[in-house]
């Protein structure tokens, strides 16, 4: 049985969340991916203060933190994505973290950990994790947050991640929100995986001249 499925935080959150209602999968936290991406690392600190001398980061609390790795790895879940305040933030907590020498993994909600996606992030060969392609969706009919629900900023994030780290799952969840969108007959956000609409919000936003 692969106990391997829908990202969460942590195992706490997996078990409170139980399986997805459309596929079947479990839940798993991340306290479980990295117990079999770094089998031999077993001083992960989850969300406890970074201290130090810094005041503006010695209250921070990564999701996950390895002081032999030098590495912090964050799950960020759809806040993320919903106003240009959180995303500005974040750049900003990822560069301070960077100049005290870590190495920093953001995994954003909507991907999943495939044994690519875990060599794309991790620089790390892990064999049967997430394998099967019509099971990468994230944005099934009953999630509670779906591409609609983000905001322009987080819409470019988004993309800019899903092509970073799997393009494979954004042509899975388009296909899937397409389809769904065509069965419900309502706007589920597919069009915010589509190439072209990305561009011209792009241009839009940032005022660049994409052509």
């Amino acid at each position: 049985m692969n106990t391997f499925g829908y990202l969460r935080e942590h195992t706490n959150d997996a078990v409170l969340a139980g399986n997805d209602i459309d596929t079947g999968l479990c839940r798993t936290g991340l306290d479980k991916y990295l117990e079999v991406i770094f089998p031999d690392v077993h001083d992960w600190i989850h969300d406890k203060p970074l201290g130090g001398k810094d005041k503006l980061i010695s209250r921070k609390r990564p999701d996950y933190r390895s002081e032999s790795l030098k590495m912090i790895v964050e799950f960020d879940g759809i806040q993320h994505y919903q106003k240009l305040s959180q995303i500005e933030k974040d750049i900003k907590t990822t560069m301070a973290y960077e100049m005290l020498g870590y190495k920093v993994i953001r995994i954003p909600y909507f991907i999943q950990l495939t044994s690519e996606v875990v060599k794309r992030l991790f620089d790390v060969d892990v064999k049967n994790l997430f394998t099967n392609i019509d099971r990468y969706i994230t944005f099934t009919e009953n999630c509670n947050v779906l591409p609609i629900d983000m905001s322009m900023y987080g819409v470019l994030r988004m993309y800019e991640e899903f092509m970073k780290y799997s393009p494979e799952q954004l042509c899975a969840n388009y296909n899937y929100l397409i389809n769904k969108e065509k069965e419900l007959n309502t706007n589920l956000g597919s069009i915010f995986l589509k190439k072209d609409f990305i561009d011209n919000l792009s241009a839009l936003v940032y005022n660049i001249d994409v052509r």
